[in-house]
């Protein structure tokens, strides 16, 4: 009985160690470290900056036809020229169903610091050919049109604005 016993102690003094082992183990492990995650040489220092500005009123006058000009100005506001940057324009229908997406590209080069260009790109808002044959019901509004601009630089610098047209009244 007092082999019993005692095997019974070692076995619950091993289970009591081993948990206490792993416990400390798991608790080493997860302490947050004081590091900052912040990649090296970018503290204090801003990088480049680029910013896209659209004309409201331009906007707001855009309709689904073909052949409407949307104009754009590009601003450098960080310290460093930048060489080439790569306009894409994407136009979609918030209508998932239909699955046409036009593409426009555009380029802009050496757009010096703190200085700006326009750019323009030339549009085709009618409505998607797929979508004639839609079920057209009065009571149902016509699908708006998402306009993406993303204007990219081989460096890495971005600036992305997205519209939903047409443009609602602010009430």
């Amino acid at each position: 009985m007092r082999d019993v016993a005692f095997w019974v102690l070692g076995t619950a003094l091993a289970f009591a160690l081993t948990a206490t082992a792993f416990l400390l183990l798991a608790n080493i492990l997860t302490t947050p470290s004081e590091r900052s995650l912040t990649p090296p040489g970018l503290e204090g220092r801003p990088g480049p900056s680029l910013d896209l500005d659209l004309d409201a009123g331009q906007l707001a006058t855009l309709d689904d036809l073909s052949r409407q000009r949307l104009d754009l100005t590009l601003r450098n506001e960080g310290e460093k020229t930048l060489e080439n940057i790569h306009l894409t324009l994407e136009v979609a229908s918030e209508n998932t169903a239909l699955t046409e997406t036009r593409y426009y590209r555009a380029s802009v080069n050496n757009l010096k610091a703190g200085t700006s260009k326009r750019a323009a790109f030339a549009l085709d808002l009618s409505p998607p050919a797929g979508s004639a044959g839609a079920d057209a019901s009065e009571d149902l509004e016509s699908p708006q049109t998402i306009v993406e601009i993303q204007a990219t630089t081989p460096e890495g610098v971005s600036a992305v604005r997205t519209v939903i047209l047409p443009l609602q009244a602010d009430s």
